[in-house]
């Protein structure tokens, strides 16, 4: 098992297979159990990420999954059976949820506790040019994008070599019903700014030419960034920004060598394309 000793947080998977089926397809049960478990997870000073509420195996076994991420210190709070004190909470209310006689297990996830740790680094790594468009482009928000916090993502890992992605979730697009206006920011990615790396890689990393990226170790100054405005088919916070050409319904694009004036200009020149982010905030 991964020594997870040095994480600041650690992701928990809790997972129910129904190899019977006794649950029968639930598709409503994210939704269900999505307040309580984040009211309970905050209440043990943990964070409550997301379920998947219905999958199924390779061998067609459904199963259920929730994941929650618990910070070092209730990580290393165990129990007699070597679980965190925190999980059996959890456990215990998703158990009223669920009927008698499914098969849980409960593991922490390798992949989301190193995703986590690799987006908290490229987030406070970037932070002179993450600040500025927070701080222009955060009060613009509607529609409810208010209730999705700005991410740092990482989509990409090589050894000592991480690409990843900062977006901004502003609002509907008026003109494309059920569509995210989305803004994302980073480095302009041309060839020669970076002699051979990172930029390099970037053709088999499946990334759309002159996307704007973060990569960690952070390329020597100096450098241009850039902040791209999309609006497609980008319905939640698992979308990747790899190359999906037909899904982008409209794009805007600036570049500047400074991060305060790149901010300024976007929120200017946002609010001419939408004028409604002017006006009162309006929630879906």
């Amino acid at each position: 098992m991964t020594d997870f000793n040095d994480f600041e947080w650690v992701v928990w998977r809790l997972e129910v297979q129904d190899p019977s089926q006794l649950a029968g397809e639930d598709p409503e049960l994210d939704e269900r159990t999505q307040e309580t478990m984040t009211e309970l997870a905050a209440s043990l000073g943990c964070v409550y990420e997301h379920c998947v509420d219905y999958d199924s195996y390779d061998d067609e076994t459904p199963y259920y999954a929730w994941w929650v991420r618990l910070p070092a210190a209730e990580h290393a709070r165990l129990d007699k059976d070597g679980l965190p004190l925190a999980i059996a909470p959890l456990r215990q209310y998703l158990t009223t949820q669920l009927p008698d006689g499914l098969k849980w297990e409960i593991t922490p996830d390798r992949e989301l506790t190193y995703d986590h740790a690799g987006s908290v680094a490229m987030r406070t790594d970037y932070d002179d040019l993450i600040a500025p468009f927070e701080r222009a482009l955060m009060p613009l928000r509607r529609d409810g994008a208010d209730a999705l916090d700005p991410r740092a993502k990482v989509w990409k890992w090589e050894e000592n070599f991480l690409v990843g992605t900062f977006d901004l979730w502003l609002c509907n697009d008026p003109d494309r019903p059920h569509t995210w206006i989305v803004v994302t920011v980073g480095l302009w990615t041309e060839p020669q700014l970076f002699d051979e790396e990172p930029a390099a890689r970037l053709g088999h990393l499946d990334f759309t030419p002159h996307h704007p990226l973060l990569f960690l170790p952070r390329p020597l100054a100096p450098a241009t960034f850039t902040a791209r405005v999309t609006s497609g088919s980008f319905p939640n916070k698992g979308t990747s920004r790899t190359k999906a050409a037909d899904a982008i319904g409209t794009a805007h694009q600036w570049t500047a060598n400074d991060p305060d004036v790149l901010a300024e200009r976007v929120a200017h020149d946002l609010k001419l394309l939408w004028p409604h982010l002017t006006g009162p905030a309006r929630r879906n």
